[in-house]
């Protein structure tokens, strides 16, 4: 029964992005550092597959550095991001390995881009898309995660499919390492009240 009750619980986890051609997952550059922060719903469709709703913020953004002319450019984009994802247990128990994917929806916020030469910042631009500008992005994600106890911790890969500026044609790509803690189910709290009424008799 406890495996067929809704979850819920904090999220957090660090990432690195870049920016592509737009192949799928594909890699180009040095890494832009973000973090993310949100919150985790997981809701039961059957033993061993549920649906997980995420809204979470999100850093994404790239690094590109030129060596002959040592210039470096970073762009840190940030968004407000609503993961839908399928997640599969690879066994019946509620606990071990899973797959997980699906779309994510993401609304950005706004950004800046730095550019360096010789260590020093020669220019910055600060952007946020005015109300013409397409502020929505959509994504596709693949992620490999563990399940221990109250926790997920996941391994996660995710690439854009469209960007909030028609002009821009770049994709943002970014891979996660995302851990969630839920708090404990009615079933559990049940269990736990038992033994320790049975500890205490």
């Amino acid at each position: 029964l406890s495996a067929q009750e809704s979850r819920n619980g904090p999220k957090l986890g660090i990432d690195i992005g870049t920016q592509t051609a737009g192949q799928f997952l594909a890699w180009s550059g040095l890494p832009k550092l973000g973090f993310i922060a949100g919150w985790s719903f997981e809701a039961p469709l059957t033993q061993q597959v549920s649906l997980l709703i995420e809204p979470m913020y999100i850093g994404k953004g790239s690094v590109i550095v030129n060596s002959v002319q040592k210039t470096r450019s970073s762009t840190t984009l940030n968004y407000l991001e609503l993961p839908l994802l399928l997640k599969v247990s690879t066994n019946p128990d509620p606990q071990g390995l899973y797959l997980c994917g699906g779309l994510l929806y993401g609304y950005f916020l706004h950004g800046t881009t730095k550019d360096y030469q010789n260590g020093e910042l020669k220019a910055q631009y600060r952007y946020s898309p005015s109300t013409n500008t397409n502020r929505s992005q959509w994504s596709a994600a693949l992620g490999l995660g563990q399940e221990v106890g109250p926790w997920l911790v996941e391994l996660r890969g995710q690439s854009s499919l469209n960007t909030f500026d028609l002009l821009v044609r770049s994709h943002n790509v970014v891979y996660s390492l995302q851990a969630t803690w839920r708090f404990p189910t009615q079933v559990e709290k049940q269990k736990r009240r038992a033994a320790k009424t049975e500890l205490e008799d």
